[in-house]
């Protein structure tokens, strides 16, 4: 076999991530038909589907009512970010014994720079490499992930997507253009549904189609991107792997939901509210970062939206100071009439300094709230996300199930 010339990036990415841990963690649940859900149950959309679910049409995006209508004998089950995020750390652990140079792209993917792990290597031995991963995941975890090799992140990334699930596809170096020419441009990472649609109706429908697009034509209709989307089409990617030490650090982390049904009841945007926040926080701790400002979104219709932020006072990673600074946030923009959406942003984040908070409770040998906040997500982690919950958070679900009486 011909040796492998220039650099070797693997893109590893986990399949179905969220319902295959919700099987992995339920083996009654394998093989079966999984649904994970956003919150509210009733109005959420779709998180992730199981690829039993996908085949009746399932898919993330779509409403949970019209998933039940699609599938109604599945396993619909509400997100569990902790869980996720430990089966992602565990999948991270794995990487790292392959490469430090590993890039978490997101909670279920990441590139590795696998350049110099073998002398001189052949496509076989580098296969071969890959099927060690993908076997030690397994072996480990429980959980199958599909990887793409390339000489470049662009093209490991393609790559990955040609053959779903439990995939292993490789795009050498030589010939990268003609290797790419006849792939979909929707495969393309930077192009998204509206992006490949406009790219479709004028007529180009594959990577060769967009590499004999002139590059100034490209720039004038989208922009920057543009210039991106004409390397892109031959397969041109110089951008590096970085590890965790060298990412730039993160400006903000969030999340959001997106409604079937508008809700205009303030106890059940409460109950939301801190839903979301006590999510952004426990992604906090995990990172050991603080946040110094809070922001929230409020989403009238499926177009339009508000935003409103404000500085802390301290930082913190506290779920409840995260929830109330959002509710005041809200009595500002929140003008009564029915929401579609809700976004909680822990904003202007740093390394936690490691400080102690103040006691949850007046009592000299109290634990501090942020030690509480600690051994809550170890036991969300071990039991799943519904084993423990702050008592005001389960009072505000209360009143938005039965009514502010």
């Amino acid at each position: 076999m011909t040796d492998w010339q220039g650099r070797l990036i693997f893109h590893v990415d986990a399949d179905a991530f969220f319902a295959s841990v919700e099987q992995r963690s339920n083996p009654r649940l394998i093989g079966k038909p999984v649904v994970v859900c956003g919150l509210p149950w009733e109005k959420g959309v779709v998180t992730a589907a199981s690829y039993e679910a996908r085949r009746y049409g399932v898919k993330a995006g779509i409403p949970n009512f019209q998933a039940r209508k699609l599938l109604p004998n599945a396993y619909f089950i509400p997100v569990n970010i902790p869980k996720y995020l430990y089966y992602s750390l565990k999948l991270f652990a794995i990487y790292l014994q392959y490469s430090p140079k590993v890039e978490p792209y997101s909670i279920d993917e990441v590139f590795m720079d696998m350049t110099g792990t073998i002398k001189n290597p052949t496509v076989l031995e580098v296969e071969a490499l890959a099927q060690n991963i993908k076997t030690k995941v397994l072996r480990e975890t429980g959980l199958t992930v599909s990887v793409g090799i390339g000489p470049n992140k662009l093209v490991a990334k393609v790559a990955t997507e040609l053959m779903k699930p439990n995939g292993l596809t490789i795009i050498g170096p030589d010939n990268l253009a003609k290797n790419l020419a006849l792939l979909p441009v929707k495969l393309c990472p930077g192009i998204g549904a509206k992006t490949a649609s406009l790219l479709n109706d004028a007529g180009i429908q594959t990577f060769g189609d967009l590499a004999a697009v002139p590059l100034f034509k490209l720039r004038r209709i989208f922009g920057i991107n543009g210039e991106k989307f004409y390397w892109a089409a031959r397969g041109i990617d110089n951008t590096p792997v970085l590890s965790l030490e060298e990412l730039p650090p993160e400006k903000s982390k969030g999340h959001e939901v997106t409604l079937a049904q508008s809700i205009s009841s303030l106890p059940e945007i409460k109950g939301l509210i801190w839903q979301l926040a006590d999510k952004v926080a426990f992604q906090l701790r995990e990172k050991h970062l603080e946040a110094t400002g809070v922001r929230i979104k409020v989403k009238i219709d499926t177009v339009k939206s508000k935003l409103c932020q404000c500085q802390l006072t301290d930082a913190t990673s506290d779920g409840s100071v995260i929830a109330a600074t959002s509710f005041k946030l809200l009595s500002k923009t929140w003008d009564g009439k029915p929401l579609r959406g809700l976004g909680v942003y822990a904003i202007g984040l740093m390394k936690a300094n490691g400080g102690v908070q103040l006691p949850l409770f007046p009592i000299d040998d109290s634990k501090t709230s942020d030690e509480l906040g600690r051994t809550i997500d170890c036991l969300k982690q071990k039991y799943g996300e519904g084993i423990i919950s702050t008592a005001v958070n389960l009072l505000v679900n209360h009143l938005s199930q039965n009514g502010d009486q």
